[in-house]
């Protein structure tokens, strides 16, 4: 993975070497170095960094031009220009202007963080590069820290957890000139893609001729390549075309399985029966059953994690990612598929409940829903009135659902207050801003900045620098959002049925039972309520004995505590809440304290 980063001085004082060399060395890369003066000087990979006139441009990922061509290596010389999609952070200094111009895909899983302070500015693609320089300061932001344990999305897109550093948001550019910087929005790719009516063949043609590009255009440059295959929609169709295209050139294709042990006894279920479907139908696929142990720590990987990226990552289950990771790598991939967000867009659900259509005013459609959910499930049309209609309807009038931010937040009382005087507003759950939208309402939910590009460049970042491995996410691709973004909500879900659109596209490339599967399976670790409790003697002898005490001022031990010891091992649709939200996310953030405060030596 490549690295990019820069110092500019507006103090009219020299670059100190040390500080270049904290950069470079933080990177674990050899980097080429441009100094241009003595109060500016920018690194990157040799591959990654291009002169273009009177500006130097240095870029960290790909870029996909306006005319379909994908930027990789070596760097144009007129990308700044030609830019359009992709995955990507850019940079770009003019030298006679002094203007420093950083650009972020809105999507991109490529980070850039940035920082300013008292005439001067660094930037780089990693928070721990930034974080090294002697003149950062390493306080937390105790504000970012509650809105998260309170669940609150409402904070500023560009926040991290370090009070001092910033991180340039998804789709935005950031202009630094004469010591004065500007944040602004760049235009989104799928926002230029007229929305279209085609018939419902042409829909479903469409997205399987353009997925099919899709995946062949992430299967360049590897050795081994690999998928993480969980037997759903998403994973499976990335594989099963992964494999047909990797067959024509006489190879195969690694499939990475996390799966319960053989003749597992208990509650749970995985995937292996949709997964033997796939391996039956493509001949070129190598399997490897990842196994995880009766006693895997949920938390167990996060100290790497933490070294890795210098703050808390959003997933749930870094234990069971860091065991693909290792098993890929001693399988030798250099190159990992992940179908992680196709649920988002071209596989989402799609179907609008009753109240959300007479919420539109689109009365026959809730006429048309319930009706269709009348003949499906048998039920009496009081019942379906009652359920699907007027309580939804009394809780979105009235607020009368519960609050999550009662019932989830962990953040510990103390915390609440102190940012509460400072702020002058207590953190509260956003939650229901997602929920109970129409399908292409949730796609913009998730497109806004702060939301799903904040998670994409930490699973990059571990899985290049612990596992040597490139993870790309094809269902991500732009071309795709923009394609489902372009069609009508009903495509999705036509005939009553949930991701009709996917299942129609793959019909073909999936096998059956893998295409009509009703249900979602879990990702990663089919086990992870059980792993909960069999880590419950250890992390309460952690909470209680070992771990630093600020952790606690941050994290609320006694709800911790308490929903910890309420976990019972169940499958996927026994998963409570609680177990999420106090529990992994409370507990990832009393573990990320910890390991502050160890290398901040304020505990040992």
């Amino acid at each position: 993975m490549s690295f990019i980063a820069g110092i500019v001085r507006h103090d009219a004082l020299t670059i100190p070497d040390e500080w270049i060399a904290a950069l470079a060395a933080s990177s674990g890369r050899t980097l080429q170095t441009q100094r241009v003066g003595a109060d500016a000087v920018f690194l990157g990979n040799d591959d990654r960094v291009t002169h273009c006139d009177s500006t130097l441009l240095l870029c960290d990922g790909h870029i996909d031009t306006r005319d379909g061509v994908r930027a990789t290596d070596p760097l144009p010389q007129d990308i700044a220009a030609s830019a359009w999609g992709g995955d990507f952070t850019l940079a770009s200094w003019s030298r006679e202007a002094r203007r420093l111009v950083l650009r972020r895909s809105h999507l991109g899983s490529c980070s850039l963080f940035y920082a300013a302070q008292d005439g001067l500015f660094a930037f780089a693609s990693t928070l721990p590069a930034l974080l090294a320089l002697p003149w950062m300061p390493r306080a937390l932001d105790e504000g970012a820290i509650c809105r998260t344990l309170c669940f609150d999305g409402t904070g500023p897109a560009n926040e991290t957890y370090h009070a001092s550093v910033r991180r340039l948001p998804g789709g935005h550019s950031l202009t630094l000139e004469q010591g004065t910087l500007s944040l602004a929005p760049l235009p989104a790719p799928w926002e230029e893609v007229a929305p279209c009516s085609p018939g419902k063949a042409d829909a479903a043609e469409a997205l399987r001729s353009l997925l099919v590009d899709v995946v062949d255009s992430h299967l360049t440059k590897g050795r081994t390549i690999a998928v993480h295959l969980s037997g759903g929609l998403d994973s499976t169709a990335i594989a099963c075309i992964a494999a047909r295209r990797l067959k024509q050139q006489g190879r195969r294709l690694l499939a990475l399985c996390s799966v319960l042990p053989t003749g597992h006894v208990g509650p749970e279920s995985d995937e292996r029966r949709f997964i033997e479907a796939v391996l039956e139908q493509e001949d070129n696929i190598d399997p490897v059953w990842v196994v995880l142990p009766e006693q895997a720590d949920p938390f167990g990987a996060l100290p790497r994690w933490f070294d890795h990226l210098g703050e808390p990552h959003h997933s749930t289950v870094t234990h069971a990612e860091d065991i693909l990771g290792r098993t890929g790598q001693a399988h030798g991939a250099d190159i990992v598929l992940s179908g992680f967000g196709g649920d988002f867009f071209i596989s989402a659900v799609g179907v609008p409940t009753p109240e959300l259509h007479l919420r539109r005013g689109r009365f026959g459609k809730a006429l048309s829903e319930l009706r269709r959910m009348r003949r499906m499930h048998g039920t009496g049309w009081w019942r379906l009135l009652r359920n699907h209609v007027a309580r939804p309807l009394a809780g979105w009038c009235f607020r009368l659902w519960p609050a999550p931010a009662k019932d989830g937040d962990c953040a510990a009382p103390a915390l609440i207050r102190r940012v509460v005087a400072r702020e002058g507003r207590r953190p509260k759950s956003s939650i229901t801003r997602k929920l109970r939208k129409l399908p292409h309402d949730e796609m913009d939910f998730i497109l806004e900045p702060g939301h799903l590009e904040r998670l994409l460049p930490g699973m990059r970042r571990i899985f290049a620098e612990a596992f040597g491995q490139d993870l790309r996410f094809p269902l991500l691709d732009t071309r795709l959002i923009a394609l489902v973004r372009a069609l009508p909500e009903e495509e999705l879900h036509r005939d009553g049925q949930p991701r009709s659109l996917m299942r129609r596209a793959t019909a073909g490339i999936l096998p059956e039972m893998v295409r009509l599967r009703p249900d979602k399976g879990p990702a990663f670790d089919p086990a992870l309520a059980a792993h909960c409790a069999a880590a419950r003697p250890a992390l309460r002898h952690w909470a209680e004995t070992a771990a630093s005490p600020r952790c606690w001022d941050y994290v609320d031990r006694t709800r911790f505590l308490g929903a910890l010891d309420r976990i019972v091992p169940t499958d996927r649709h026994g998963w409570q809440r609680q177990m999420f939200s106090m529990v992994l996310v409370g507990g990832r953030f009393a573990k990320f304290i910890d390991w502050y405060d160890r290398q901040q030596g304020l505990h040992r």
